[in-house]
């Protein structure tokens, strides 16, 4: 009986863990409130919110609106993580005009989809706007160095573990960055590119619980390249070979996430 017990609330746990895992959810970088004339942007689509990315102005059209003007969203690239994310490049067909609001909008979404933008000063959520300041930015980021592995982390939980390479973040910029990171599986050569958004000096290469842009499977060895992009598409290429790594094996405390 006592087994049986422990095995329904085993069964209990995976479910929940299972079910808070599953859904939807969309986010754009970059996630300010202020974004310069010649502004592009990242569209991240989480679960069944990938079928929107890939339905980007076939089956939904995404514009830019202010006012009764509408400037239309182009896809310059599509990039599908290995765990549950897809995400689209996305170009303003038309000059944005500074001193401007403009508010993103995706047409015909289904009824379970939400597209807001959580505000952590009022803490509630709110259509996706930005303002145009009075600047273009050619600047591409400057970096001090290369990246380096700084830390590898793996934690158990009810389903999936999170486990991540960590590497250091030296790009530089006066604008937003997000990395345009490309691992590719030594044992396969499968490669895969995804934008990653750096947690300030961090960049975390691999995947969380319920998804991630990077999954590593019974391969060791992986080898991975950065290119840096600001918030107006400037990049900063990788230039050189690229830093080899292997996967984590060993289990760490989540604190260390």
């Amino acid at each position: 009986m006592k087994q049986l017990l422990t095995l329904l609330i085993g069964l209990f746990w995976t479910a929940t863990v299972y079910a808070d895992c599953a859904g939807t959810g969309l986010w754009v970088f970059p996630s300010g409130q202020n974004i310069n004339q010649n502004s592009m942007f990242v569209l991240t689509g989480y679960a069944e919110s990938q079928h929107v990315i890939l339905g980007l102005n076939t089956k939904h059209a995404i514009y830019l609106k202010t006012g009764n003007k509408k400037i239309k969203l182009l896809v310059t690239e599509v990039c599908v993580g290995q765990f549950y994310l897809t995400q689209a490049v996305l170009k303003p067909e038309t000059a944005l005009e500074p001193g401007f609001e403009y508010t993103m909008f995706i047409d015909s979404l289904p009824e379970y989809e939400r597209f807001e933008k959580y505000n952590r000063t009022t803490q509630e959520y709110e259509p996706v706007r930005y303002t145009v300041v009075e600047e273009i930015d050619n600047e591409k980021p400057k970096l001090s160095e290369k990246p380096k592995e700084l830390k590898k982390t793996l934690v158990y939980y009810g389903c999936e573990p999170s486990i991540h390479v960590v590497f250091s973040n030296p790009a530089k910029d006066n604008s937003d960055v997000i990395v345009k990171t490309t691992v590719k599986n030594s044992k396969t050569g499968k490669e895969t590119t995804y934008y990653i958004e750096p947690e300030e000096d961090k960049i975390k290469v691999g995947h969380g619980m319920c998804s991630g842009a990077f999954v590593f499977d019974d391969s060791k060895h992986y080898e991975v390249e950065f290119s840096f992009m600001d918030s107006a598409g400037n990049l900063t290429s990788w230039i050189g070979d690229r830093i080899m790594f292997t996967k984590p094996t060993e289990q760490t405390d989540y604190k260390d996430e």
